[in-house]
């Protein structure tokens, strides 16, 4: 029995597999934590109704994304300054609230790696509540209107809403008690055109009515005099240069999901593209940083990159045999005795110990003696300053045990023995005879 028991406390309380479920599900979360830190806001949805590539809603532009994807090209979404800066298509669609001289910045740097296509904003929008994620209801192209000063850092422009009555550029917010006046407001505004004018700017897309520019591209004197064209004359021009252009689409109406639910308005978005410098390129990068969905570069988001993450991959599989190693090596851990013990059963045995160790085994006898008259008489309840002689007397009236030894006897045995087996066996002869007799 007691073999089993020295067995069992030597086991492992958990099953091997349990550890090994434990280890693996705290290790995965942990590598999850650093990614999402280094990660950082590229985790976020994109689908929060606004005017960028990675919103579906009416103002936004994934279906154009889906659209280039169908016919080819490789599509991404730059959520940080470094990936802006691969060659290809960049497609920047700012808020109005963007700073135009980071925009400026980011379309010149891009003049040597890439050509720019800056979709400028037409819509006002506020969130539908209670519908899908994403939905927005439109309430006024009038931001066109302000759309120009984006831009203000790059070509001084300025932009016009054709085909929508000259009172209603700035709408004021529409009562929903007037269903029949938001629905005819709203469908007037639907058919609205946006054009942009400006001395730095040469007509890619004309407007059929007014033949103002709807698209237009950068002239900085680096486009040549006579524009080839690459669809119908006068109506959509190409243009070469030694450097990359930049083209601004003033009517985001011909990009949005709103427009290309039209089969003929997404044949002329591919157009555009293709005059952007599109057709050339390997892929389209749709800028999120200009829409408040950017994120910051930090150790942890390089570290899980090309040619860091081998690195980081190696360290992890470095980790995972270390701890199999450690694991497997030495099988369950022993419990380790405890040096000293605890409760008066341990003191009794550690002073005894001390007693033999110091080879004093002979005193005890006397003092056990005197131990075991002091509680005879505290049991026969005689004073506690009799003296010994006395208190001898009285216990000497007691009768003797089973076998005839009377106190007197005992306790000279007690007192006589000097070796540790006689020492025992007087000592519990002694407190039998007490017990038996006294209690």
């Amino acid at each position: 029995m007691a073999a089993g028991n020295a067995s069992g406390g030597s086991a492992n309380p958990f099953a091997r597999g349990t550890v090994l479920l434990m280890v693996a599900i705290g290790f995965a979360a942990f590598l999850a934590l650093l990614y999402a830190i280094g990660a950082g806001g590229a985790l976020r949805s994109g689908n929060n109704g606004a005017a960028h590539g990675a919103s579906v809603s009416a103002i936004g532009y994934s279906a154009l994304g889906r659209l280039l994807e169908q016919t080819g090209t490789k599509v991404s979404y730059g959520r940080s300054p470094n990936s802006l800066q691969q060659q290809g298509l960049l497609i920047v669609t700012p808020e109005l609230s963007a700073d135009p001289e980071e925009l400026a910045a980011m379309v010149n740097q891009r003049r040597t790696l890439g050509p720019t296509l800056i979709i400028l904003p037409k819509w006002q929008a506020t969130p539908e509540q209670g519908l899908r994620a994403g939905w927005v209801r439109l309430e006024s192209p009038s931001v066109a209107l302000q759309a120009p000063q984006v831009l203000s850092q790059l070509v001084q422009a300025r932009t016009r809403l054709e085909g929508f009555d000259s009172e209603f550029t700035s709408l004021p917010p529409i009562d929903l008690a007037k269903p029949a006046e938001q629905a005819a407001v709203l469908k007037a505004a639907l058919k609205s055109r946006v054009t942009i004018s400006g001395s730095g700017l040469r007509t890619v897309l004309a407007d059929p009515a007014t033949g103002a520019a709807r698209v237009a591209v950068i002239d900085d004197g680096s486009l040549p005099s006579s524009p080839e064209t690459v669809a119908e004359p006068q109506t959509m021009n190409g243009f070469g240069g030694p450097l990359y252009r930049t083209v601004i689409v003033a009517d985001a109406d011909l990009m949005n999901n709103l427009g290309l639910a039209s089969r003929e308005t997404a044949a002329q978005a591919l157009q555009i593209l293709d005059a952007a410098g599109a057709r050339n390129e390997r892929d389209v990068v749709f800028d999120l940083t200009q829409n408040g969905l950017g994120t910051s570069e930090n150790l942890l988001s390089v570290a899980f990159r090309p040619p860091f993450v081998g690195a980081v991959v190696s360290l992890a599989l470095a980790a995972i045999a270390f701890g199999w190693m450690a694991f497997c090596r030495f099988g369950p851990a022993l419990a380790e005795a405890q040096p000293f013990g605890f409760g008066k059963t341990a003191l009794v045995k550690g002073g005894a110990g001390l007693i033999r160790r110091l080879g004093r085994d002979h005193l005890t006898a006397p003092a056990y003696a005197d131990l075991v008259r002091e509680r005879a008489a505290r049991s026969l309840g005689l004073p506690a300053g009799m003296p010994h002689e006395q208190v001898d007397e009285r216990l000497a009236m007691v009768s003797p045990d089973a076998e005839g030894r009377s106190y007197e006897t005992l306790s000279a045995s007690m007192r006589a023995a000097r070796d540790r087996p006689s020492i025992v066996a007087a000592a519990r002869a002694l407190h039998a005879w007490k017990k038996e007799r006294l209690g």
